[in-house]
């Protein structure tokens, strides 16, 4: 009967997570993204700051804040930046589409899926960029953070967040 019970609630987390695990890189969440920043956030919020921090506990608290709205900063400009780029790519296909559809022979057809397709590289590389922006912000953020973090007593003992991730990918469609 334990056994039973034990795999049920193992089957049951493991599709609580399933979500979260197989969220994009520029979807994961603030948690995700800074794991030991996160953490020592939530302690320091719910008043449980680690003792050697006790003594710092509002600049551990500006420097969360200033962490989160930097990493939101960052999310919401990859966000309106790669959104029109995302929209620009569908209404490019679709207009090759049509056009092929329309088309009087194959060479006007293989014309705009040539045209469509150099259109769709460059927006490809837009993106591209936008994603290194995104993860040298993020990555900026967590450098500023930790910095400020070790240079309070007790803070220097504290495992830091490791180097951020992977770009945010964004997916455009093809021709």
């Amino acid at each position: 009967m334990m056994r039973t019970t034990l795999l049920a609630a193992v089957a049951t987390g493991a599709l609580a997570l399933a979500p979260v695990a197989s969220a994009k890189p520029g979807k994961r969440s603030f948690e995700r993204t800074y794991p030991y920043a996160s953490a020592l956030c939530a302690k320091n919020a719910s008043g449980h700051t680690p003792k050697r921090l006790a003594a710092s506990v509002n600049e551990v608290a500006t420097a969360c804040a200033t962490l989160k709205t930097s990493f939101t900063n960052a999310q919401n400009t990859y966000t309106t930046t790669v959104a029109p780029l995302e929209a620009q790519a569908k209404a490019t296909v679709a207009a090759a589409h049509s056009n092929c559809r329309k088309a009087p022979d194959r060479v006007a057809c293989r014309t705009a899926r040539h045209d469509a397709r150099v259109t769709l590289k460059g927006l490809r590389r837009q993106v591209t960029t936008a994603g290194w922006a995104y993860h040298d912000s993020v990555d900026a953020a967590r450098q500023a953070f930790w910095t400020t973090i070790r240079g309070l007593k007790g803070g220097s003992s504290l495992k830091p967040d490791a180097k951020v991730g992977p770009s945010p990918e964004t997916t455009l469609p093809n021709v």
